[in-house]
């Protein structure tokens, strides 16, 4: 779903015109981006949270001609720094969990796979 799909449905469950739903929906993601610039966490009740986290330096090796790694093929190696940088982490809220992620898993559970195989 792309996020003219998600204004349309919005507006039809809203009632309100998908211009509304659009500078709406706009506004809160300036919001969570200015948020997410900032190192702030966000925390949407029913949701979850955004979390704002930070990954340290990395040394990574490079074979001389840039191809890659090539299995038993020997030859000067250079390292490359990569730095530090920020990443997003979403931790879906208890209630959201129940309602979309633990469904889709509940039909796999050990109790249907043992009645599936007699």
């Amino acid at each position: 779903m792309n996020k003219e799909q998600v204004i349309a449905k919005a507006a039809l469950k809203g009632n309100m015109t998908q211009r509304e739903i659009r500078n709406s929906l706009n506004a809160v993601i300036e919001v969570l981006v200015e948020a997410f610039e900032n190192d702030v966490n966000v925390a949407i009740a029913g949701l979850g949270t955004f979390q704002v986290r930070k990954r340290c330096n990395v040394k990574k090796y490079l074979p001389e001609n840039g191809k890659g790694p090539v299995k038993g093929v020997a030859g000067e190696r250079a390292m490359v720094v990569i730095n530090d940088r920020k990443y997003i982490r979403f931790n879906p809220s208890s209630q959201f969990r129940e309602k979309c992620i633990d469904k889709s898993s509940q039909s796999t559970g050990p109790e249907d796979r043992a009645g599936k195989s007699g």
